[in-house]
């Protein structure tokens, strides 16, 4: 992978969207986990040990399950660091046009937006820069800086 000079410094860009799609995550793994125990439960009892007590079918499903739980939650951070670099291409994007926005509409001067060339959204920092490059009807004043 090419080194990219202009790295985010940040893990998050968007607290919100980007914490909440987190959460989603690990709500989605741990019931991913909780369900497949179940369904591991249920399948001792019907069809590997139908005459055995609840007790001995649980702690023989647990023994199974156990390589499960362990790959499954070393897997879980590389879920999150994807997730993480995949949300930093819209997240980053919409941060930005979100301030300059913030600034035009308060009459500073604002850049032309340039988003990293894998962000997603490249589209709307091209209308938005047509946007800021208009110029002003003759009868309407400049914004003063």
């Amino acid at each position: 992978m090419p080194f990219n000079k202009h790295r985010r410094k940040r893990i998050l860009t968007d607290d919100e969207v980007q914490g909440g799609l987190f959460r989603k995550l690990c709500g989605q793994w741990l019931l991913l986990l909780l369900a497949n125990g179940i369904g591991l439960t249920f399948w001792l009892r019907l069809f590997e040990m139908p005459d055995m007590n609840w007790a001995t079918i649980a702690e023989e499903g647990f023994h199974r399950y156990i390589p499960v739980i362990v790959i499954s939650t070393i897997l879980l951070p590389a879920f999150m660091w994807d997730i993480n670099r995949t949300t930093h291409r819209f997240a980053g994007p919409i941060g930005r046009l979100r301030k300059a926005l913030s600034d035009a509409a308060v009459g500073k001067h604002v850049e032309p937006l340039s988003f990293r060339s894998n962000d997603y959204w490249s589209a709307i920092a091209t209308d938005f820069n047509r946007l800021i490059s208009r110029k002003p009807p003759k009868d309407q004043k400049q914004p003063s800086s």
